[in-house]
């Protein structure tokens, strides 16, 4: 019986894929580097930010570590994303709000720092939803790694088999599935078309999801 409902946050509940793009942008342009964003949406969406900085350093030869790179980064995340909420994906906050409703238990859990998700519980009043934030700060290994819905899943105190996640990415689609969670996705313009064999349902609209979710419990 699903009991409860575990949320990603980048490219799921908010549309941030475009800032973080942006955010590569600017960086690279001051190693004179025209970055594509065809390249970041084939590459680079929806994967965490460290994986991020040794594929950009290794593909572009840049003069400076992975993890120099990773902290320049952290430095411009800090100054924008940690600050403002990004823009909720068209229907999410339906979809949430639908959720509690249902009084399922609900979770975040993100490949991303706390701090980032903080500007959205607060500015989007998604903080009465969303009582656990399972984050990289939490634990050892990022997405695609289980480690992060373990987590969600420990503070909520139900096992994998009785939740279910939303996912926007194959990474994050495979970090739900190997932590033994069935997971739907909300592919995006930034992750469209990509892979995702395994994935419980794929859909295009928050709608579509909540459709899926309200079969599954009047079944």
């Amino acid at each position: 019986m699903l009991k409860g409902v575990i949320f990603d946050h980048d490219g799921t509940l908010v549309d941030s894929e475009r800032k973080h793009y942006g955010l590569w942008v600017d960086i690279l342009a001051e190693f004179g580097i025209d970055f594509p964003e065809e390249v970041y949406k084939t590459h680079l969406a929806g994967v965490p930010t460290q994986f991020n900085a040794r594929y950009l350093v290794d593909t572009y030869n840049l003069p400076l570590s992975a993890d120099e790179l990773f902290a320049k980064r952290e430095i411009a995340t800090n100054a924008t994303l940690g600050k403002e909420a990004c823009p909720l994906i068209p229907g999410a906050k339906q979809l949430v709000q639908w959720v509690h409703g249902r009084q399922l238990a609900m979770a975040i859990a993100t490949g991303a720092a706390t701090r980032e998700v903080e500007p959205t519980l607060s500015q989007h009043g998604f903080a009465q939803y969303f009582p656990i934030v399972a984050s990289r700060d939490h634990v050892d290994n990022a997405k695609p790694a289980p480690d992060v819905y373990q987590y969600a899943l420990d503070k909520l105190g139900l096992q994998a088999k009785q939740c279910i996640a939303i996912e926007d990415s194959p990474t994050g689609l495979k970090s739900a599935i190997a932590c033994g969670i069935d997971c739907i996705v909300v592919q995006n313009d930034y992750s469209r078309g990509h892979d995702f064999s395994g994935a419980l349902a794929v859909f295009d609209r928050m709608d579509e999801a909540q459709n899926h979710l309200a079969k599954m419990l009047d079944v």
